[in-house]
């Protein structure tokens, strides 16, 4: 003790002289020295362009030439890379070698490349070759004139046979382990800094859907009218004499005054008459033409806004007696064409300004006087209203129309002419320049329409079916359930999410008549969780510490709660897998190559009556996904137990080897200390019973826990009279089913709880519907379906009457989640409804899956909703492996520390690996091969 006293002072003054001679050096931590941390991520930075130029350009083989990069200006660039042709890297091979046998292989010992190739696949025979190669470099080494082989195999032999001393007591090997168990009190006298790792307490939001759907079914019957309300107009009449005619495709007549012949009498008398008209189009009007007059004696023509007329013409002189010199009598009717342009008094107003044209005659004995516009227009603009109405009376028009209604859409208000046309305001009005009809069948130009609609489409006699007590169903569709969405839109948890047409549902007019709604109703659970968080604590500052300098990408989760979830995906894959290619005994058939997938699914539909109140696809309430979560969850770990301990391999633990180290080499003592027969069993004697008699115990012990297990599932979910002799026949199953293939354990599980809930449950439901249907809501219930859509199955004359529900069920929550989360990235869907896509994931496809765009919150929501998810407080070794542990079948079972120190009890370890090591012998081709 007193020469280690020295030795470590010693230790300490060497450090002191030399920590002072060391120069000084300038310390900058990473947010200080902006500088530093550029130059490490310049430097990371670099590195990573260096890595990414090497993937794209990591060579290539063609035709027997490898080609391989070079570095230039600090990236891998196939340009100027060096080329190997491959016969070069395999001596003797190349057509134009010219070398010795003796020049690749020494002693011209050239191996038999044929023998070599055949045994390639098969370990035996590579054991045989190994072992006669082994025993010729043997006899080679002892001959009396050996080979170079044989005298480098020599060489061999002789190390193997030197003398190995003990050095358990060297005094300066010991001094060597002393120093390092006092490093820690050597470590006290420097700075340094550490990295303290804490685990939080965090908790994830984690939402649940709980998809509603329901229906909307229009019917529209009705006895209404649809009224077609167009116009057409550049101008109006407003107040005077009227008379508005067409004269052919955008021309109107406007007659001004009263057209007639000596309806005025007196002598030398003057007469005004007013026309108005409102311009109703005026962006429609081309031009405007006085273009005809007739009077008797004088007359003069006025036009503008009322009050303000200007005169545009008067006859036949310019003289207008007795306001102005000459005789009032003329003895003349007088017709002009004047063609005076008016269009400013029609163009230049504002849409539905008026226009005033005042007539002004003077009459001796009896006269008239009135006169002709000629309006020019764009027919293109002259539609000023082209409008059907009401809405919901054409609305139940259509369902005539597409065959959803009974009923009659007649026009009875036509005024279409022999060309085809009509007029309106002076315009004539074309089909063409109308809008398409809502209505087949219905002219453009019709102004009423006659409508009685009796809407029967959902009413009916929809398919038949047998229900489990074999009875046959044919009911009649009678409706009376047209919008079963009501409920889920007066509760608050519920939230709208889409509505879309059923399948088969729309008309020829795109009129959808069964509406499906979706609303989610489900809960947002806190998801407790452990974040792990590091935090340094040092002497002095440093260079860079942490991440400063550095974008560290973490790859390993820090979330306790998603790391579980993961962890989850993985074994439920290796529980839910199926294969093709197979017999019935999962065995390969031999006529097909077998393929595997993932999560595989099975289609089903379920039936409602269009409308109505037959419900077939009603979810039970009486189902507990506890339950069937605790039996998913717990079970398959028993069914691994039993397919391990089939394997003699499985029950033989390392500790047994350590028990008898002499009869064993080197690699038997660096096996895992525990077995499987260990692990699950939590006994430490079972090595000193026969090996088979405590695998055939355990198993025994084993399936008496399944059906323990299941037991208390079926208890809950139904009357314990009869869940004894449910359990009883469910868990026999399940152990065949275990013993046989553990790739189908989940598919097992749950065919079993499903049969055992429809038999206990699901036939008290009060709708008689199919045994497939109350299956598929049972796995419905126990959130293991995604939906696939909706479709009209029965139609009568091209109706709808019932509706069916396709989905794909899995064989777990997780199952189908992972599914839905998949797909989308492997370009995967699940078909339509009528031929819905439930396969599994193809194995091959696993691989190109991006595990962090998989979100798999709602596991954990589910877990933490029924009582399943583990809360990360209460986790410690004797929960894992102890008593806690479902394996811990008679209530004394230690956790794997208590087993393991138990079971290394009396073995010294370092003396058993070290008398291992001294007795290891090379194998001669002599020895019998183990």
């Amino acid at each position: 003790m007193r020469s280690h006293h020295y030795f470590m002072r010693a230790v300490a003054s060497l450090l002191t002289v030399t920590l002072s001679a060391l120069p000084i050096h300038s310390y900058a931590n990473g947010s200080q020295d902006p500088d530093i941390t550029a130059v490490g991520k310049e430097a990371q930075g670099f590195g990573q362009n260096l890595s990414n130029s090497f993937k794209s350009s990591s060579g290539t083989v063609h035709n027997g030439t490898i080609s391989m990069p070079t570095l230039k200006d600090g990236q891998f660039q196939m340009n100027g890379g060096s080329q190997i042709n491959v016969n070069d890297l395999f001596p003797g091979t190349s057509g134009t070698n010219n070398k010795p046998d003796s020049y690749y292989f020494p002693d011209a010992n050239k191996p038999d490349v044929g023998s070599l190739q055949g045994i390639y696949d098969s370990g035996d025979n590579m054991d045989s070759v190994g072992n006669n190669a082994k025993g010729s470099l043997w006899s080679d080494a002892n001959s009396a004139h050996p080979s170079i082989s044989g005298l480098a195999y020599q060489v061999l032999l002789d190390a193997s046979n030197r003398s190995r001393p003990d050095f358990s007591h060297d005094p300066v090997l010991n001094l060597s382990k002393k120093t390092y168990e006092d490093m820690d009190l050597i470590a006290d006298g420097f700075g340094d800094c550490s990295a303290e790792t804490t685990i939080n307490q965090n908790s994830i939001n984690a939402h649940i859907p709980e998809y509603e759907r329901c229906q909307r079914v229009v019917d529209q019957s009705a006895d209404c009218e649809v009224i077609h309300d167009y116009d057409a107009s550049v101008v109006k009449h407003y107040d005077g004499p009227y008379n508005l005619k067409s004269c052919g495709k955008g021309c109107t007549e406007l007659w001004i005054g009263r057209v007639g012949n000596n309806y005025w009498s007196g002598n030398c008398r003057i007469y005004e008459e007013y026309t108005r008209v409102q311009v109703s189009n005026p962006d429609a009007i081309v031009s405007a033409t006085l273009e005809y007059v007739k009077w008797d004696d004088y007359m003069q023509i006025w036009v503008g806004k009322s009050g303000q007329e200007t005169k545009v013409w008067s006859g036949p002189d310019g003289k207008f007696p007795p306001e102005t010199a000459g005789r009032c009598e003329l003895s003349t009717s007088w017709e002009r064409n004047p063609n005076v342009d008016v269009t400013p008094y029609f163009k230049n107003v504002k849409e539905g300004d008026v226009v005033t044209f005042k007539i002004r005659v003077s009459v001796s004995g009896a006269g008239e006087g009135f006169g002709r516009i000629k309006l020019r227009h764009d027919p293109a603009k002259a539609i000023t209203k082209d409008e059907w109405s009401p809405q919901s009376c054409m609305d139940s028009a259509r369902g005539v129309v597409d065959g959803f209604a009974q009923g009659e859409i007649p026009c009875i208000d036509d005024p279409t002419d022999a060309s085809g046309c009509t007029v309106i305001n002076g315009i004539k009005i074309c089909e063409s320049q109308l809008k398409p009809s809502p209505l087949p069948g219905i002219p453009k130009l019709c102004k009423k329409v006659k409508v009685k609609a009796d809407y029967d489409f959902y009413k009916g006699q929809m398919a038949c079916w047998t229900d489990p007590q074999g009875e046959t169903h044919c009911p009649v569709n009678t409706g009376g359930n047209l919008d079963s969405c009501q409920k889920y839109e007066e509760n608050p948890q519920c939230g709208f999410i889409s509505s879309k047409c059923v399948d088969g549902a729309q008309g020829s007019l795109g009129t959808c008549y069964v509406h499906e709604d979706t609303y989610d109703c489900g809960t947002d659970v806190a998801v407790p969780t452990l974040k792990k968080e590091t935090k340094y604590q040092c002497g002095g500052p440093i260079r860079c510490m942490g991440d400063e300098c550095l974008d560290v990408t973490k790859t390993q989760s820090t979330d306790f709660a998603r790391a579980t979830a993961l962890l989850n995906a993985a074994q439920f894959m290796t529980q839910d897998m199926s294969c093709t290619g197979q017999d019935e005994d999962d065995k390969p058939s031999g006529e097909e190559n077998v393929i595997c997938s993932a999560f595989p699914g099975e289609a089903g539909e379920c039936k409602i009556a269009v409308g109505g109140v037959s419900d077939c696809c009603e979810k039970p309430s009486n189902i507990s996904l506890s339950d069937y979560l605790q039996l998913i969850m717990a079970v398959p770990k028993l069914d691994g137990a039993i397919m391990n301990l089939q394997n003699e391999h499985a029950v033989k633990g390392a500790y047994q080897i350590l028990r008898d180290p002499v009869m064993k080499g080197w690699t038997e003592i660096t096996k895992p200390l525990t077995s499987y027969i260990e692990n699950l069993s939590g006994t430490v004697d079972s090595f000193m019973k026969p090996i088979n008699e405590v695998v055939d115990q355990f198993i025994k012990q084993l399936q008496d826990q399944v059906k323990k297990i299941m037991m208390e599932v079926f208890k809950s979910a139904g009357e314990e009279a009869l869940a004894e002799k449910a359990a009883g026949a469910a868990s026999k199953k399940a152990a065949e089913q275990m013993i046989q293939n553990p790739t189908t354990w989940l598919s097992t599980a749950m065919t079993i709880y499903t049969v055992y809930v429809v038999s206990m449950v699901m036939i008290k439901m009060i709708y008689k519907c199919e045994e497939k249907e109350f299956t598929m809501n049972a796995k419905r219930a126990l959130k293991n379906c995604a939906y696939v859509g909706s479709y009209c199955h029965t139609r009568v004359l091209g109706v709808c009457i019932e509706k069916r529900e396709a989905y794909c069920c899995f064989n777990s929550p997780l199952s189908r989640i992972i599914q839905e989360e998949i797909r989308p990235q492997i370009n995967m869907n699940f078909g339509d409804p009528k031929n819905p896509q439930c396969s599994g994931i193809p194995l091959k496809k696993i691989s190109q899956i991006n595990w962090n765009k998989i979100n798999l919150d709602e596991w954990l929501g589910i877990l933490q909703q029924n009582g399943q998810f583990p809360d990360p407080s209460s986790i410690n070794l004797d929960s894992l492996t102890g008593s806690g542990n479902d394996f811990n079948i008679d209530g004394t079972r230690k956790n794997a520390q208590e087993r393991t120190l138990k079971r290394l009890e009396g073995i010294n370890v370092d003396d058993a690996r070290r008398f291992s090591k001294s007795t290891i012998q090379i194998k001669t081709g002599q020895a019998k091969s183990e």
